[in-house]
């Protein structure tokens, strides 16, 4: 069968994808991903073939100054009000409110050429299956168009059909206190009009949805689910020779992830904190930062060694443990190596909030729409950028994981003093117990289906629903 893939152009949204995609390629089926066009390079040196939309020469939805901004705050908590949501809910609704609609709104836009050109090259490919990235909305609409199967591949906990189920409960509720019923289907009208289409939950949800959380961090939803277990991939890349050394002292990695490596500097004064910490302990750190990552940073330590990029499948393996910032990619490759965890945690709301400030300045711990991906437009006097809790979307519920089953512990260097975290990391190197947990983190990843399983399953479903 002919399978399109389509989804959002991050690394952090295609790299999940990728073992999927090689199991049906590995099965004899026809694969194909379609990105945004400058974003074709990076699934070719995956061994994939692109489908390009749009212009290689144009810079991606996201960095656009006309790209949909944030909502403001006292919205989000207005339809969480409506909604009666309790603490926990109301950040469920913040990561989807303020987070996810904002990717959503970018290739669903009419005035654009990228849904068209993927709804004409499904058309004219006829794919069997295609499988869509939530955050590439149009997914579904290319689908339709030319009667595949469909099912979206979740890369975290699912916060939109979590946030849909909410708003399809309490619709009375959402009317009387003024608001839509359904912003995400606001945006998703005017490309639905365009090609005659009828917004219902298979455009909204898919026909069933590939889900690689683990049990314990699956968030309850009305969608059919298939269990797919999260394998690991980084890229490409050649494997460093001095990994090939068995390290002399007990080895520990830093990775603040993939995503916010391009608009975050300084890192909140986190990453001074650890550095002095490890500072006077008797490992080796391994510190995966680039240049902005590492502002505010006044010393290296002799221990440490500063890496930009370095795979986590390469270094796990030679790991005693991992200091990351809580993402879902982050946390799959010591899931998978069974290697202890600390994860950073703030504890604090996911709310972002509108400040004034000058776009020639460092924007440390800020968001700037139209300046993503360390792309900046012409200048103005003042922006309006958004400034990000100092967390990542699901660190609550990846440590909140980690911690419960024993894998490792939380770090909020909001709280935590330099000592602590020196405890912190010789407890997590030396103690057995966080040996066993990671263990326990392993075994419960290795009993979920592998992608080379989940492969005869998809063939039955396509053919039952194309």
């Amino acid at each position: 069968m002919r399978v399109l893939f389509i989804v959002y152009p991050s690394h952090a949204h295609f790299w999940p994808a990728v073992p999927l995609a090689w199991g049906l390629q590995s099965a004899g089926h026809e694969v194909r991903v379609a990105t945004h066009a400058r974003f074709e390079g990076s699934v070719t040196a995956a061994g994939l073939t692109p489908v390009g939309l749009g212009d290689a020469s144009v810079d991606e939805a996201r960095t656009r100054p006309d790209a949909r901004a944030p909502a403001h705050p006292e919205e989000v908590l207005r339809y969480a009000d409506a909604l009666g949501l309790d603490e926990q809910g109301r950040e469920h609704w913040i990561a989807y409110y303020q987070w996810l609609l904002n990717p959503i709104s970018d290739y669903i836009r009419t005035d654009l050429p990228y849904a068209d050109e993927l709804i004409d090259f499904a058309r004219q490919w006829k794919p069997d299956l295609v499988i869509w990235d939530p955050t590439f909305a149009c997914g579904p609409f290319a689908a339709r168009a030319c009667g595949a199967a469909h099912a979206r591949m979740l890369i975290g906990p699912d916060i939109l059909a979590w946030s849909l189920d909410r708003l399809a409960e309490r619709g009375t509720e959402l009317l009387a206190a003024g608001l839509s019923p359904n912003p995400q289907v606001e945006l998703m009208t005017p490309l639905a009009e365009k090609y005659g289409m009828e917004i219902d939950d298979e455009l909204l949800y898919g026909q069933w949805s590939m889900d690689p959380m683990p049990p314990g961090m699956v968030l309850p939803t009305s969608t059919t689910t298939l269990a797919m277990r999260y394998v690991p991939y980084n890229g490409a890349e050649a494997f460093p020779r001095w990994l090939t050394d068995r390290p002399e002292r007990p080895r520990v990695a830093l990775s603040l992830g993939e995503s916010t490596r391009r608009f975050i500097k300084g890192d909140w004064g986190r990453t001074p904190m650890i550095l002095e910490a490890v500072a006077d302990l008797d490992v080796e750190l391994v510190a995966t930062l680039n240049e902005p990552q590492l502002e505010g940073v006044d010393r290296i330590p002799d221990n440490v060694r500063v890496i930009e990029w370095v795979p986590l499948t390469h270094l796990m393996p030679t790991c005693s443990a991992l200091i990351h910032h809580g993402g879902i990619g982050t946390f799959a490759a010591p899931a998978a190596m069974r290697v202890p965890q600390i994860v950073c945690d703030t504890g604090e709301t996911l709310m972002m909030r509108p400040v004034e400030v000058d776009p020639r300045g460092p924007g440390d711990g800020t968001y700037r729409v139209g300046f993503e991906f360390g792309i900046s437009e012409d200048v103005v006097e003042k922006v309006t950028s958004w400034e990000l809790p100092a967390k990542k979307l699901e660190a609550t519920l990846t440590a909140d994981y980690v911690v419960a089953r024993g894998a490792g512990l939380r770090l909020n260097h909001r709280t935590t003093s330099v000592e602590d975290i020196r405890r912190m990391i010789t407890a997590v190197v030396e103690d057995p117990s966080f040996q066993r947990g990671a263990r326990d983190v392993r075994e419960s990843w290795l009993a979920m289906p592998s992608p080379a399983d989940v492969v005869p399953l998809l063939e039955g479903m396509t053919a039952e629903r194309r």
